[in-house]
């Protein structure tokens, strides 16, 4: 469904008006995928499944700018529950230079806002133009140093989101995308065990998990072995993972459990291997620095035997750690 949102005058004295497309719409998907093109298949995999009919809760906006009926500019909103990633900026080149995407931002950030997103994250190049850009509507760096960034509609939003509370597991889906974003972009905790996501890729705070999640998404409607919780917090939150999946290094004679939780949430770590459908006569294996946190201790209430260390395997700023290998059989 289009929705207008305005028209804005750019400054070579040309109209262009200002949209969203609000997925499904396979009707627009043949003007929007076009600026996209450049995009990876797993990316493609969400643009075609968004367009073509309902990923459970997420919210997937396209909001354009058009000059004549020609999609000219875009930027991406996907999210659910209040959280949301901004993405896929795209100018056509004979139409940058005129302004066009920060009239289009500013259309959408306002439109998010009256839609109920309170949280947007995104990444690009640490103080580039692009930053510039995002940081003059309210997005700040989340460590000061990277282009990992972030913007909130009010300033506790994060301490409230992700405060202590009620906690299900269910299985992993699409809606639970931005809000597992988020989570990967808290701070580093003195203590925490490393990596937080073999699955996302994602080591301590500001990994993405943007490819690794479509690639499993792809990969899940392809039937593949995988099995994915996410601990949700009542209030919507990801709190945490647990994904089992096939480990490239048994060749597929073995799987791999990536386990994470945030530490307000640690003492649920266990509800999500409760629910963990394990593989029958075949060993699981688990990676982890430790031995005395959190990950460690449900890992071993739930079967896993500690079997090996891998010496300083792990570098944490200027100090290296040791990875342990924890296998169930």
């Amino acid at each position: 469904m289009y929705t207008y949102l305005g028209s804005v005058t750019l400054r070579t004295g040309e109209q262009m008006e200002l949209g969203v497309v609000r997925c499904p719409d396979p009707s627009w998907g043949a003007q929007v995928k076009p600026l996209l093109g450049h995009k990876s298949r797993e990316t493609h995999f969400h643009f075609d499944s968004a367009f073509d009919g309902p990923l459970d809760d997420l919210e997937t906006r396209f909001y354009l700018g058009t000059i004549g009926g020609l999609a000219v500019t875009n930027v991406m909103i996907v999210g659910a529950r209040g959280v949301g990633i901004l993405g896929h900026v795209y100018t056509r080149p004979e139409h940058r230079q005129k302004g066009a995407y920060r009239h289009l931002m500013a259309a959408q950030m306002a439109d998010c806002q009256r839609q109920g997103f309170r949280a947007l994250t995104l990444g690009t190049g640490f103080e580039t133009h692009p930053y510039r850009i995002y940081e003059s509507f309210g997005f700040r760096s989340i460590d000061g140093k990277s282009g990992k960034m972030w913007w909130f509609a009010e300033p506790d939003f994060q301490g409230h989101w992700l405060a202590p509370a009620e906690t299900t597991v269910r299985p992993m889906q699409w809606g639970d995308w931005a809000a597992l974003t988020l989570l990967g972009f808290q701070p580093d905790v003195p203590g925490e065990p490393l990596p937080r996501s073999w699955t996302f890729r994602i080591k301590g705070q500001g990994g993405g998990a943007e490819s690794a999640f479509q690639a499993m998404q792809r990969n899940l409607s392809r039937g593949a072995r995988i099995s994915a919780f996410s601990l949700r917090s009542e209030r919507g939150a990801v709190a945490g993972w647990a994904v089992l999946q096939p480990d490239d290094l048994a060749f597929g004679d073995g799987s791999l459990l990536d386990l994470y939780v945030h530490p307000a949430f640690q003492q649920d770590a266990p509800k999500l291997l409760a629910a963990m459908p394990w593989p029958d006569h075949a060993r699981v294996a688990a990676y982890t620095t430790g031995p005395d946190n959190y990950r460690c201790a449900a890992l071993l209430e739930a079967g896993f035997k500690d079997t090996a260390v891998l010496p300083g395997w792990l570098k944490s700023g200027e100090q290296r750690q040791d990875l342990r290998v924890l296998v169930r059989e």
